[in-house]
C-alpha cells in the first residue's frame, strides 16, 4: 500500500547519501509541483526509492542536480501510469522470439510490469540501491547494464536500457511532462527551449544565451506552470 508523499519517499534516501534537499523556489520549477505531498500514480515507495537510487548513478549530483533532484522519478512514474507503461502501440501477441537492439522492443510483458518485474527482482536478490553506498550502487548498475542475466524474469541490459531512455527524456524533456524540475536539464546544455521565434538571432551565428523557457512556461517568470493536482486521475491507495 502506498502511504507516503512523493517528497517524503525521495527524502528518506538521504541517509543513504541520496539528499533530497531542494530549494522552495526550484520546487515550483515542476509542473506536477503540487503532487509533492500526494502518493504515486504506478510506482510503490518501494520502486520510487529504487530508482531515484538507480538514476542518480546514470546522472549524479554536481553543479547541476541529480536526476532525481531534477524530478525524473515523478516523469518515470507517470509514463509507466500512461501509454507507454501499458504498451500503446506495442505489438503485444506472440510468438515471442529473440530479437536484436535494432529491432526495437521485444519484451513480452508491457514496459511497466517489465520495469516492476525488474525492481521487484533486483530486491529479491538483495540488491536494494536506495540503502547502498555510492560505489556499490555503481557497481550494482554497471553489472545491470553489461552483465547478460535475468533479474525478476527480464533482460536486465533491456531494462537497463529503457530505465537509461527514460532518464535522459526525464531530465532534459519540457518540465510539463513531470521531469526538468527547475530546467535542470536544459541549464546543463545551455538549450532555451523550443520556441517558435528567435528572428532577432536568425541571422547571427552567435551564441543564444536566454532563460529557458518550456511549453507551460509562465510569462514573467523563471518558472514552468503547474498542472496542478486536480488536472490528473491519481489511482487510490
Amino acid at each position: 500500500m502506498q502511504q507516503f508523499s512523493r517528497r517524503a519517499v525521495l527524502t528518506q534516501l538521504g541517509a543513504a547519501g541520496l539528499a533530497f534537499t531542494l530549494p522552495q523556489a526550484a520546487a515550483a520549477q515542476n509542473a506536477y509541483a503540487e503532487l509533492d505531498d500526494v502518493p504515486w500514480f504506478f510506482l510503490t515507495d518501494f520502486e520510487a526509492r529504487f530508482l531515484a537510487a538507480f538514476c542518480d548513478v546514470l546522472i549524479p549530483e554536481d553543479e547541476f542536480p541529480s536526476a532525481s533532484q531534477a524530478g525524473v522519478v515523478d516523469f518515470i512514474d507517470l509514463q509507466l501510469a500512461s501509454g507507454y507503461g501499458k504498451g500503446a502501440g506495442l505489438y503485444m501477441q506472440g510468438p515471442f522470439r529473440e530479437g536484436t537492439a535494432e529491432q526495437g522492443y521485444q519484451a513480452d510483458m508491457v514496459p511497466a510490469q517489465l520495469i516492476r518485474n525488474f525492481i521487484a527482482g533486483a530486491l529479491d536478490q538483495g540488491q536494494d540501491l536506495a540503502i547502498f553506498g555510492a560505489e556499490r550502487r555503481e557497481s550494482v548498475v554497471r553489472e545491470f547494464s553489461e552483465k547478460s542475466q535475468i533479474v525478476g524474469g527480464t533482460d536486465a541490459k533491456m531494462v537497463f536500457q529503457e530505465l537509461w531512455s527514460l532518464t535522459k527524456e526525464g531530465y532534459f524533456g519540457d518540465p510539463l511532462y513531470g521531469g526538468n524540475r527547475d530546467y535542470a536539464g536544459w541549464r546543463m546544455v545551455g538549450f532555451p527551449g523550443a520556441h517558435a521565434y528567435y528572428t532577432d538571432f536568425v541571422d547571427q551565428n552567435v551564441r543564444y544565451d536566454a532563460p529557458p523557457k518550456g511549453i507551460g512556461h509562465v510569462p514573467g517568470t523563471n518558472r514552468s506552470a503547474s498542472m496542478g493536482a486536480s488536472a490528473i486521475s491519481r489511482k487510490d491507495g
